[in-house]
């Protein structure tokens, strides 16, 4: 049996795993028996004392946490090791350590000195309570409406945009004049500086590394046997593992982190989102460059690639089944050999699968500017081609955008028709909408019942906002095509804060039209609470006060649950001059306990009302009131 690796540990700190090699699959009470016999020999942790669990995969290869030995244990711990493979046909373990870890004790002393600035918090509407939804207060401004905390005003966008551009360059200017200094409590972690098999994006991922989201994707070569992706587990354990403090248990180095596999391409995706700890690009990268070389001395690695792993990658990562992509050879023959020869190679090569490919010519492709007619006839050709190798992947809806951009819709509509995937159908009527919107028409007939029907709502919203936005002539011929849902509420309530006046009130009146959703419905019955109130407050803004009076009329039965609807409607009925009906919302609003009741005395909108000697005598018992509770 060969061993490798297994040494005396030299600190406290040191930490490790162990890999082991049977020379046939094991099941799991095997298993359990294999590692309750190394644990007994303190080479391993103890087990759970549960009965293996029947559904455990036969397994070659073997992966646990690895409790370097005092050098004095060393010898007891090798014949032990050396029984215990003979006994359970091991035919190698491989043992992996380091002995430092970050030092979080001081990160937090550095994060203390510096000032904190709060972040918002995201919310849904769930997160807030039904009553907050402004009423219609301040004479020539416009009116706050009650929106989700991340849906930006209409007037702020372009605004909101050029600040956080200007915040962003002054965080880049910051962070290349302080660079980050790294603090290990035990010397620097083992470092790696070149590997033995192809890595993409190094060392250019020092200069562009992301602590938000950073992470390797790598293909596994020769034989393949069951069990190697707990390997791949084992190996990101150790890895995070090393970033972690005992001491301070506040320290929280990162907020997210996964392996994703990809069984049927041996492919790998081990990321981490936000790892806030004191060591520099620099040595991050290293060290996880050592880790993958210990790990192709164990598993051979094909090819592997640093990356930054946003929603998209994650998305392929995490679909169904799983996709990863863990580099891109195609792009580098590109490059060199030009178009032809790359394809050449493309076609006559078996190491990696016909999806493998298709997703890498779908990344050269997107390099290509689609509005220039020179760059985007490249990226047809290989986004047609790589349609041929595999015709479920993306590449039929950046084909898509391609045609739009050069204004073949007609192509752009066919394409989308025979598509495999129904989300290209929304990518086209988006992308047109965008970029044709004179020509959004036949695009719109792609939205059958079926296509939206298995659509997600939220996605259905952002098709609508999007058209709104773009092509606003359409959105009543949208608005007609979408299914009654419910589901549809809270998702339209939101779109409608994203466009103009007219337009969300036109997505609101939609909303309204939908099933109402009962009391307990949380996040959907408030929504279609507040767009009650917010209609009725874009239809007096726009000065269609008939409307906004039938609006009022139809919120009255959910004014007790939000009673920014008196409000509301007290406006819309003195626009009309209603004076009655317009007193007895103000009446109902102060009874329901309004919290802007003040503001109502001096809203400029229900000025018909102040010369009726009702109007302040309400107010005068309010106070009244309030008074003789305080």
């Amino acid at each position: 049996m060969e061993i490798v690796g297994f040494e005396p540990r030299r600190t406290d700190l040191a930490r490790g795993i162990l890999i082991a090699r049977s020379t046939r699959p094991q099941n799991a009470a095997e298993q359990k028996a294999l590692w309750d016999a190394l644990a007994a020999a303190g080479i391993t942790e103890p087990a759970d004392e549960d009965a293996p669990d029947e559904a455990e995969p036969d397994r070659q290869w073997h992966a646990a946490p690895w409790l370097p030995p005092a050098p004095e244990q060393i010898d007891a711990h090798r014949r032990a090791l050396e029984e215990t493979g003979a006994k359970f046909g091991l035919d190698g373990v491989w043992f992996v350590k380091v002995e430092t870890g970050i030092d979080g004790v001081a990160w937090l002393e550095i994060a203390a000195s510096e000032p904190q600035e709060e972040e918002p918090e995201e919310a849904t509407v769930s997160e807030l309570p039904p009553e907050v939804v402004d009423g219609i207060f301040d004479e020539g401004a416009r009116e706050i409406l009650y929106a989700a905390p991340d849906a930006p005003a209409v007037e702020d966008a372009a605004e909101d945009d050029v600040d956080e551009a200007e915040e962003s360059e002054e965080e880049e200017v910051y962070l290349e004049e302080v660079p980050v200094e790294s603090h290990w409590r035990n010397g620097v972690p083992p470092f790696e500086h070149s590997v033995a098999f192809p890595i993409e994006e190094y060392p250019e991922i020092i200069d562009d590394y992301d602590w938000e989201s950073f992470g390797v994707a790598l293909k596994m070569s020769g034989d393949s046997l069951p069990g190697e992706e707990s390997i791949v587990n084992a190996f990101f354990a150790l890895w995070l593992s090393v970033y972690q403090d005992e001491r301070a248990e506040e320290f929280e180095p990162f907020q997210r982190a996964d392996v994703i596999h990809d069984r049927r391409h041996r492919s790998a995706l081990m990321w981490v989102e936000r790892l806030a700890v004191p060591a520099s690009a620099s040595d991050q990268v290293h060290f996880l460059l050592w880790l993958l070389a210990r790990l192709h001395e164990i598993i051979p690695i094909a090819w592997a690639r640093f990356t930054s792993v946003d929603e998209a990658v994650k998305g392929q990562a995490t679909g169904e089944p799983p996709f990863v992509l863990a580099g891109n050879p195609f792009e580098d023959r590109f490059r060199r050999q030009g178009e032809e020869p790359a394809l050449a190679w493309a076609v006559g090569q078996t190491s990696w699968s016909r999806r493998e490919l298709a997703g890498m010519l779908v990344e050269v492709a997107l390099e290509h500017d689609p509005d220039d007619p020179k760059t985007a006839a490249v990226a047809e050709r290989l986004l047609r081609r790589a349609m041929s190798f595999e015709p479920s992947s993306d590449a039929a809806g950046y084909l898509a955008i391609v045609l739009i951009r050069q204004h073949r819709l007609v192509e752009s509509v066919a394409l989308a028709e025979a598509a495999h995937s129904r989300d290209v159908r929304l990518l086209v009527v988006g992308e047109t909408a965008e970029h044709a919107p004179d020509a959004l028409a036949p695009a719109l007939a792609l939205l059958d019942s079926e296509t939206l029907s298995e659509t997600p709502p939220e996605e259905v919203a952002d098709l609508v906002a999007t058209v709104a936005r773009h092509a606003p002539k359409h959105l009543a011929t949208l608005l007609a095509q979408l299914p009654d849902e419910v589901t549809l509420v809270p998702h339209l309530y939101n779109a409608s804060f994203s466009v103009e006046r007219p337009q969300g009130l036109a997505i609101l009146r939609r909303v309204l039209s939908l099933p109402v959703p009962a009391k307990d419905t949380g996040e959907a019955r408030t929504a279609m609470v507040m767009a009650w109130n917010n209609a009725c407050i874009h239809a007096h803004a726009l000065g269609d006060y008939r409307l906004a009076v039938e609006l009022a009329d139809g919120g009255q039965r959910y004014a007790a649950e939000n009673p920014y609807i008196f409000h509301s409607a007290a406006c819309a009925y003195a626009a009309v001059g209603q004076i009655d009906r317009a007193l007895e919302q103000v009446s109902r609003a102060i009874e329901h306990e309004y919290e802007h009741t003040e503001k109502m005395e001096t809203d400029v909108d229900l000025s018909p009302l102040h010369s009726d000697p009702r109007f302040p005598a309400l107010f005068n018992e309010w106070r009244t009131r309030r008074a003789d509770l305080n």
